[in-house]
């Protein structure tokens, strides 16, 4: 009886039924498929079932569907449809659905009562598929009578000990497991069991549990029914307003402190290890200047790092990119989504730095030892569990690593269980999620950076362009401010709290600082006086005039060092001064004192006993001490995922039109000519062919050498030939192109 037109029995003949739109979907979902290119649908199905491209959608199989294909595997053929709805317990609907995915996925294809599926799977998934033993040797084991009879023969303790193998691995280890039994010789549970044909000896120290035994005890089911079923992603609830709130607090802190952190090293470098990365001491001084510990340290740095924005420099120290000038133009939601992008995609592991390798060596901070090619996948899902969970539901990190096993049966190893775990706990810190659940940006950020950047923005107070000044010497910021107002103020203030205010500190230390930057006292106060919602206190004015008034009045210089000074009473003082003894000074003249220290060293004592001297050139100028803006040369390109990534839209639909045209193309051949094998012509021949073609408007099969000397055929329209070149509409492309016609090598009209 021929089967119907709708259940086609071959892997070609399916695909060749999908519409361009399926065909697109399988190219998406399996990108190893489009490259290189199918040169029609037959090479498609041929690569489709390699134990490469198999193995690779496997792991993207969630629990029912993994079941199914074991289903597959453990069933004798033909397989039909019933056998694995009894043999999985679900329900049609159900079972229709999941087949329907691994149709779409070319896992599956054939009519309902003869299902087929890759020759390599029964490989993949041994040795024990669905953790079932092999078939017996014994035919009598098919009929399950005859097993139960037997079990019941074999006694309760025996039957236990079946049940566990049955449970768990069908593998059991025991000692003289060869050793020849007979049913009346048999004492140990085990030995009736094997006496009986319900174990098998492997050889001395194991034993094996038929498939037919264990189907058996499992009640003729291959997992429990709730084995199939995705785990419940239950948890705390609270307000989702609420959750939003306090993970866009967050984001407030990841990206101020990731300022301050690269804004410290472009003024001060720390050097690169000669093995690469970062040392111990430097992560430890910038884990101390931001008030954060290590491994939050080690966060930043990596995210910092994978999102370009810190890199080596010349000087091998280092130093921020120009990346990170253009990070710091963008507006605080754009900068989250940049660095939380680079988070979500890199597969740098910063809970790796500070633990040791197979070789007890440290792994140092922004060193190559902490790449994992699994990262990126593991956080997106964990991200899709949260995404998964009711608006406001945080679930534990046991339900979102069980959500994440049943999803990624075979992904999961010892070290994604850890990852798991970290990944939920840097979602935290950098603001991803709010009070364990995953917040509206989180939620957008797996949509890409600028959905999220368009979330967090309403969730982020108004920058203000305003402070506090306050009679104790501090300025209160009544919100973040705007970038150019923080940087100014944090040139001539020092900033003790941060949270939804900051407040900041005015010290005669902090308004040095900004007169050595260049600005002066008038500067200053016009700045305090714009930017201020009050008026500007008196203590602070007085502070600003005093240290302005100082500044400079005292001069260093290389002699070793020299200090001069138009007030000579200010040189007597410093000279009658105990605490300057250790510089060794001595007057050469009435305005001119002289040091033995080195100049630098000189400035920073007389500074640290209260004096204001400010060094000068050698023609007398002043010498500025403005901060330090360190750059990289270049913006370094990071890895992001590692393996095949989904092709474009525009690359799917080209894939779909070339394996189209291919198929024509073979359809089209004459019979036992394969792909590059079209019958070579004269060149001259060649071309009368494609002028005939493109005088009668008709399409010719072509056979063509590419610059890399792979043959392929292909289905052209000729629209000109001139000059040795042939323009021509090709079909696999869907566009026009030329072709050297002395690299055409054959061709035939289309029938």
């Amino acid at each position: 009886m021929p089967r119907p037109a709708s259940e086609p029995s071959t892997l070609p003949e399916t695909l060749r039924g999908f519409d361009d739109d399926a065909l697109a979907e399988l190219f998406r979902a399996r990108p190893d498929l489009v490259t290189p290119l199918p040169s029609d649908i037959a090479q498609l199905a041929s690569r489709s079932t390699t134990r490469s491209s198999v193995a690779r959608i496997l792991e993207r199989l969630d629990r029912v569907g993994l079941a199914t294909m074991e289903a597959l595997v453990v069933l004798p053929r033909p397989v039909s449809v019933t056998a694995v709805r009894a043999l999985l317990g679900l329900s049609d609907a159900r079972l229709r659905g999941v087949l329907a995915e691994l149709r779409a996925l070319a896992l599956v294809w054939g009519p309902r009562s003869a299902l087929e599926f890759p020759v390599v799977l029964a490989d993949l998934l041994a040795p024990y598929p669905g953790g079932l033993g092999p078939p017996a040797d014994d035919p009598a084991l098919a009929d399950e009578r005859q097993v139960a009879k037997l079990l019941d023969d074999a006694g309760p303790d025996s039957r236990a000990v079946a049940e566990r193998l049955a449970a768990g691995s069908p593998v059991g280890i025991v000692s003289d497991a060869d050793r020849s039994v007979t049913v009346e010789s048999a004492r140990t549970p085990v030995e009736r069991l094997r006496a009986r044909g319900l174990l098998t000896a492997v050889d001395p120290r194991t034993v094996l549990l038929p498939r037919e035994v264990g189907l058996h005890l499992r009640g003729g089911r291959l997992y429990p029914g709730d084995d199939l079923n995705p785990p419940a992603l239950e948890g705390t609830s609270r307000d989702p307003a609420m959750i939003d709130r306090a993970a866009a607090g967050t984001t407030l802190e990841t990206v101020r402190r990731i300022e301050q952190l690269l804004d410290a090293w472009g003024a001060d470098p720390p050097p690169v290890l000669r093995a690469g990365g970062l040392g111990v001491r430097d992560l430890r001084r910038i884990a101390g200047a931001l008030e954060i510990d290590e491994p939050n340290a080690a966060l930043l740095l990596e995210t910092a790092f994978s999102a370009g924005l810190v890199a080596v420099g010349e000087d091998d120290s280092w130093l921020p990119t120009p990346a990170y000038d253009a990070w710091l133009a963008l507006d605080t939601a754009h900068r989250w989504a940049r660095v939380a992008t680079a988070w979500l995609n890199s597969p740098r592991v910063p809970a790796l730095v500070g633990s040791r390798d197979e070789r007890e060596r440290l792994r140092p901070a922004l060193s190559a030892e902490i790449e994992r090619s699994a990262a990126p996948g593991v956080r997106r899902l964990v991200l899709s569990a949260l995404a998964e969970a009711e608006p406001g539901t945080a679930p534990s990190t046991e339900a979102v690593a069980a959500w994440v096993r049943w999803r990624r049966p075979r992904r999961v190893t010892a070290f994604v269980e850890q990852l798991l775990t970290w990944t939920q706990t840097e979602a935290a810190t950098l603001g991803l999620t709010g009070l364990g659940a995953l917040a509206a940006q989180g939620r957008a950020l797996l949509d890409g950076e600028e959905p999220a950047a368009d979330v967090l923005a309403p969730l982020l107070p108004e920058p203000v362009d305003h402070v506090l000044l306050q009679a104790d010497l501090t300025a209160v910021a009544p919100g973040p401010l705007r970038p150019e107002l923080a940087r100014a103020l944090a040139g001539m203030a020092d900033a003790e709290s941060h949270g939804g205010a900051t407040v900041y500190r005015f010290s005669a230390s902090s308004v040095r600082r900004a007169l050595d930057a260049g600005r002066t006292a008038a500067e200053l106060h016009d700045l305090l006086a714009r930017h201020s919602a009050t008026p500007v206190p008196q203590p602070l004015s007085y502070l600003v005039d005093d240290v302005a008034r100082r500044h400079g009045h005292l001069r260093a210089g290389a002699a070793t060092a020299y200090l001069r000074c138009d007030d000579e009473a200010a040189l007597d003082a410093l000279l009658a001064d105990r605490r300057t003894a250790a510089l060794g000074l001595r007057r050469l003249a009435p305005t001119v004192v002289l040091s033995r220290q080195p100049l630098r060293t000189l400035v920073d004592e007389l500074r640290a006993l209260g004096f204001s001297p400010v060094p000068e050139t050698p023609d007398g100028a002043l010498m500025l001490t403005e901060t330090r803006v360190g750059r990289t040369a270049e913006i370094p390109q990071r890895a992001t995922v590692t393996g095949p990534r989904a092709p474009e839209p525009d690359v799917l639909a080209a894939a779909v039109r070339a394996v189209r045209a291919g198929d024509r193309a073979r359809a089209s051949r004459p019979a036992g000519v394969t792909v590059g094998q079209l019958r070579r012509t004269p060149s001259g021949e060649a071309v009368d062919v494609l002028r005939a073609a493109l005088a009668g408007g008709w399409s010719v099969w072509m056979g063509y050498v590419d610059q890399q000397g792979g043959a392929r055929d292909r289905i052209v329209d000729p629209v000109r030939i001139d000059g040795g070149w042939l323009t021509a509409y090709d079909h696999a492309a869907g566009e026009a192109r030329t072709f050297a016609l002395h690299r055409i090598t054959g061709a035939a009209p289309v029938d």
